[in-house]
């Protein structure tokens, strides 16, 4: 779906700096943080959702990053610990939207989504695939595995490079189509089906989650294609074959609401995001939250 050519040859995705949105309660008063909980337990959010929500008040903020823009700083709850009492149940329920999706492989954006990502995929005994992050470099465009792409750091960090271990793709995506080739042995063709998930940290503008779904197709549409290779040279089944690979599912703890990101989604892949918490409003002075169900919200640390 883009056609940006970065300078090694990679497909490239712009993530535009954000700003704070503008809302008609900008200058309303927050629910206070000692009333949150009891707002919190009265909305229609679910038991995951609450705890996770009240866990970002207690531990997050808003705040402008170097390279992104204004944001949500939710690093002591996503990034930097372990916390089964405010994301296990979230967890859990993200689990069962992308075992309802049927999804056979998770794909998730560097190591900061990483955290999250491993426990949606325990969770829902789902394999999982780390697009691991490094500097871009023309030079080494030649090595870059298939997939592979470029976008701007949101912590200002320049450009850099987003890629699957063709190894760890190959050791999951043989599996599947050996059982899929067992399962049809006696069909006259092949059809390999390879059904992908996206998971990250938080969906702002979907950059990132339209950058992940194209990868997928391409790592995944690689992998088979490899396996397909082998096996009929192993073989001799020269059967007619047809690979499909396909991003039927995605999953966050955040999404920003208030960039409209689950409307590019449905355009692009024709689904629906899970998310655990919906953002629909943000302030930074002093730091603020409207969340869908529950209202303006502030934060326990100002």
């Amino acid at each position: 779906m883009t056609t940006n050519i970065g300078a090694a040859g990679l497909p490239r995705y712009e993530r535009p700096v954000e700003q704070a949105p503008a809302a008609a309660w900008a200058d309303a008063d927050p629910i206070p943080w000692e009333r949150v909980p009891a707002a919190v337990a009265a909305s229609p959010l679910s038991a995951g959702s609450k705890a996770l929500l009240l866990g970002l008040l207690r531990t997050g903020t808003a705040r402008r990053f170097p390279g992104g823009g204004a944001g949500i700083e939710y690093g002591s709850l996503l990034k930097t610990a372990a916390r089964p009492d405010a994301v296990g149940g979230h967890a859990r329920e993200a689990a069962a939207h992308l075992r309802a999706a049927r999804a056979d492989l998770l794909l998730v954006p560097g190591m900061s989504g990483y955290p999250i990502g491993s426990m949606y995929a325990l969770a829902a005994e789902l394999p999982a695939i780390l697009l691991k992050k490094t500097s871009l470099s023309a030079a080494e465009a030649a090595t870059y595995p298939p997939g592979a792409f470029v976008i701007p750091s949101y912590t200002g960090e320049g450009d850099v490079v987003m890629s699957a271990d063709p190894a760890a793709v190959a050791d999951i995506v043989d599996d599947l189509c050996e059982r899929q080739r067992t399962e049809q042995s006696r069909e006259r063709r092949l059809e390999l089906v390879l059904r992908c998930a996206g998971a990250d940290d938080i969906i702002d503008k979907a950059t990132m989650s339209q950058a992940v779904g194209e990868s997928a197709v391409v790592i995944g549409r690689t992998a088979m294609g490899d396996w397909l290779a082998r096996y009929r040279a192993a073989t001799g089944d020269d059967r007619p074959a047809a690979i499909r690979v396909e991003t039927v599912a995605w999953a966050t703890p955040l999404i920003k609401g208030y960039n409209r990101p689950q409307e590019l989604l449905h355009r692009w892949f024709g689904i629906a995001p899970f998310a655990g918490v919906n953002v629909v409003g943000l302030r930074l002075h002093p730091p603020a939250l409207d969340i869908e169900g529950v209202g303006l919200v502030a934060f326990r640390r100002a």
